[in-house]
């Protein structure tokens, strides 16, 4: 979790470490690619190394998700995660 996340109130179905399967473009739904969870906000607050405000709250996380090809850290909401990679 992140230094400003409230870690008592999340109960999301990923959690920091999981290797998943995502939409990194939101609305194209056959392009999908793989990356770690590295951290989850519940808070309003900047993720990834450039700092993207994020409006995440402890009912709608954002999970901040490294590509597994470009290393880019992005916060993805969970409707864009579909699974477990193998």
């Amino acid at each position: 979790m992140s230094k400003n996340s409230d870690t008592e109130t999340y109960t999301g179905n990923y959690q920091v470490g999981d290797h998943v399967e995502y939409h990194p473009v939101p609305g194209r739904a056959l392009n999908t690619t793989e990356g770690e969870i590295v951290d989850v906000a519940t808070s309003k607050e900047p993720v990834g190394p450039g700092g993207q405000k994020v409006n995440a709250s402890p009912d709608d996380p954002r999970y901040v998700i490294r590509n597994d090809n470009t290393g880019k850290e992005t916060g993805y909401r969970e409707k864009h995660i579909t699974g477990r990679a193998e």
